[in-house]
């Protein structure tokens, strides 16, 4: 597949202001060049407190080698931070009290340390406790994606790439890594800060990071929101040290969400999701930022939360990410997780979440 860039084609307008964002018509695949059916529309901002303005449409690759999905039209670079301003990043993060949040704290600790390598400070009874997660077969890849499958063996420098609120640098930091986080978003960054946590403001390429800086990069449901997925993996990868990995997560537009919901799907999420990838586009898109040793597969991992929050934007055209659920809602989700369970017998890509670690060559015994 051939890379188109992201200048506009001939005939093609580079302001569209009917969507209240500076933005740009964009009608091929930016993976593959090849053009694309409308396959949504009329979408709008339907997370946000304060939505940001525009109606947007997603386009699909018609290439079967490919199926990219992304925005048209797409927001100029400069115009991203409109979608941000009242974001859920923006929200603190609450401490964790009250003896079942200690008792689910050493369960997690306990799966963790069976699973990934993380015993430091746990005990026998933590270690036999992190067995239960098991017991559900939707708990274990939302544990998994907690420390973005690292392994305790690879502890040592940690770059988090569109980090957000920062609870995930929080919580590698306190497994031991070295963690900093990333992020464009100005309030989500002094947020972080105020809680003492490591962070950088702007784009990684902004940074001038030194080859080969960190032993592991994390992008956490973050290569969605840019403009160049392909150009982002590949700066990513030229700061992981040999023998380090990359890390991505993000949705899956083959899931059974997405198959259910169709456009009421919740990780549409207009005009922030630029780009969304199933196995064949996230593999063409790795692959182009120069890896060659990688795995992809997909997950459950949140299919409860998507089912309460697409259902809610089909019902009532928005959802509040910051609001409580009902223990109805809860209650629907687990079994709508389960039934994702149960589907991904039949079919291993219909999981909500597509995962791709991508391991860098080189490195101590390679």
């Amino acid at each position: 597949m051939t890379r188109v860039s992201g200048t506009p084609a001939a005939g093609e307008s580079t302001v569209a202001t009917q969507t209240g964002m500076r933005a740009r018509p964009r009608l091929a695949c930016i993976l593959c060049g090849t053009p694309g059916d409308v396959l949504h529309t009329g979408l709008i901002d339907r997370l946000s407190a304060s939505p940001s303005p525009g109606v947007w449409s997603i386009r699909r690759c018609v290439d079967p080698r490919c199926g990219l999905l992304w925005l048209d039209p797409a927001p100029l670079e400069q115009e991203l931070y409109k979608a941000y301003e009242s974001y859920y990043t923006h929200a603190g993060r609450g401490p964790n009290k009250g003896v079942i949040a200690r008792m689910m704290g050493a369960i997690k600790r306990g799966y963790l340390a069976n699973r990934f390598g993380y015993r430091e400070g746990v005990g026998p009874l933590a270690r036999i406790a992190g067995g239960v997660p098991w017991l559900y077969p939707g708990r274990p890849p939302e544990l998994d994606l907690s420390v973005m499958w690292l392994h305790a063996l690879h502890k040592g420098t940690l770059l988090d790439v569109g980090a957000g609120s920062g609870w995930l640098v929080e919580h590698m930091n306190s497994l031991g890594w070295d963690a900093r986080g990333l992020d464009f978003d100005p309030v989500a960054v002094r947020n972080a800060r105020a809680g003492g946590l490591n962070f950088h403001q702007g784009s990684v390429f902004d940074q001038g990071f030194p080859e080969a800086t960190f032993d592991a990069v994390t992008l956490c449901h973050s290569i969605e929101h840019v403009p160049d997925p392909v150009a982002l993996a590949r700066e990513c990868l030229r700061i992981v040290r040999p023998g380090g990995q990359l890390v991505m997560a993000t949705p899956n537009t083959d899931s059974l969400g997405h198959r259910i919901f169709g456009e009421y799907w919740l990780h549409l999420d207009s005009p922030r999701h630029l780009h969304l990838f199933n196995r064949k586009s996230m593999a063409s898109m790795i692959t182009m930022a120069g890896a060659s040793q990688f795995r992809i597969f997909s997950t459950c991992r949140d299919a409860n939360g998507v089912f309460v929050a697409s259902r809610a934007i089909r019902r009532h055209g928005r959802f509040d990410v910051n609001a409580s659920r009902s223990a109805l809602d809860k209650l629907a989700g687990r079994a709508a997780q389960a039934a994702e369970i149960l589907a991904l017998v039949a079919n291993p890509w219909w999981g909500e979440d597509l995962v791709a670690i991508v391991d860098k060559p080189g490195g101590p015994g390679s």
